[in-house]
């Protein structure tokens, strides 16, 4: 990679204020209005260029951060592939979740296989992202970790000769609704573990919600929760090299991406060389607390891509939009992008538009 370009920026923008000062400082105190009218002008010509300046330099800083960013969307739809719409952004990575003890479902088996085998066709390299189910919005019961060494033994030896050999270890794993929640050092063990089943894999090995903030340190917000986590890793903790985020909550906010920045430099105080991917994002059309809006998904769908690119000098460099297939927008989480009747949501365009500047 080159310099970092939000670095150049600010360097610039410290630069042209002293100038600034300095111009300022030459003009005499006691100035007679029709005197120094040419004065004036010449200084208020030389800040309007100024601006222009650090405009351009904030565009082309955020250009550059995108283009480090490979960009995705994932879904549990291998329809997705032959969709003309998907096709035309050219994608090549996606994200499917996956339960943890799918192996022996032939239901949850199957489906994912048929998504494996419509992503490679499509030229498409899947992120599988063991989760937990759900019930009723309950947390299903913990997994010991001799019981997840053997299920995930299991999927990988289904999904690897597949091409599969990108994981991810618990997905949301600082959730209420997953049993990892105020279990941290037993998702450590579960990376462990999935990273001696899948050898020479990339794993995802912590992925949690921006839940909680910089002063925060209770169990289920990311720091209290990653500190444990990486405890849990002692000497192994510079193993967990890639890190997944779920910023929802951040862009329903008008308040930028400090939350996942601040994300970012703690998990590196364990792991200096962490990778950074948001491996869950995108606007909330509607959730068990919001009534439909597309208009608001439509927002969302924007910020996710300026903090994506914002978020880039902190080592973020894979964004995956969830999900291409919507529900009815009464769903307890929505944020798909094609309706239920197959039609677009406006979101769609904003995807079109933001995916240009992103990689693959």
């Amino acid at each position: 990679m080159t310099g970092n370009p939000h670095e150049s920026q600010a360097r610039a923008a410290i630069h042209a204020r002293l100038w600034v000062r300095q111009l300022l400082a030459q003009l005499p105190s006691s100035m007679s209005v029709e005197g120094d009218v040419p004065r004036f002008a010449l200084l208020f010509a030389l800040l309007t260029l100024i601006g222009a300046a650090v405009l351009t330099a904030t565009s082309s800083a955020s250009a550059a951060g995108a283009r480090d960013v490979r960009f995705g969307i994932g879904d549990q739809h291998p329809e997705m592939f032959a969709d003309p719409r998907w096709e035309a952004l050219g994608l090549k990575i996606t994200r499917y979740t996956i339960p943890w003890d799918a192996a022996g479902d032939d239901g949850q088996r199957e489906r994912a296989v048929a998504f494996v085998r419509a992503a490679n066709a499509a030229g498409v390299q899947v992120l599988m992202h063991i989760t937990g189910q759900v019930t009723g919005g309950q947390a299903e019961a913990l997994p010991s970790q001799a019981a997840y060494r053997r299920e995930v033994r299991r999927l990988v030896a289904i999904f690897r000769p597949l091409g599969v050999r990108t994981w991810g270890a618990w997905n949301e794993a600082n959730h209420s609704t997953q049993p990892t929640a105020h279990r941290p050092d037993r998702a450590a063990k579960f990376f462990l573990e999935l990273r001696a089943a899948c050898a020479g894999c990339t794993i995802v090995a912590a992925d949690v919600l921006t839940q909680g903030g910089p002063r925060s340190d209770g169990l289920s917000s990311y720091r209290g929760w990653l500190r444990r986590f990486f405890a849990a890793l002692g000497s192994k903790r510079s193993l967990a090299k890639v890190i997944g985020i779920h910023n929802y909550g951040e862009l329903l906010l008008a308040k930028g991406a400090g939350i996942s920045r601040d994300l970012t430099r703690f998990a590196r105080r364990y792991s200096p060389r962490a990778r950074f991917w948001i491996t869950e994002s995108g606007g909330i059309a509607s959730n068990r607390s919001r009534t439909c809006s597309e208009a608001r998904q439509v927002v969302g769908t924007t910020r996710m891509f300026s903090h994506a690119a914002a978020l880039a000098p902190n080592g973020v460099d894979r964004l995956y939009l969830y999900n291409w297939t919507a529900e009815q927008c009464r769903a307890l989480h929505d944020s798909g992008l094609i309706r239920a009747d197959g039609t677009a949501r406006p979101a769609l365009a904003t995807v079109e538009r933001g995916a240009s500047r992103f990689g693959r």
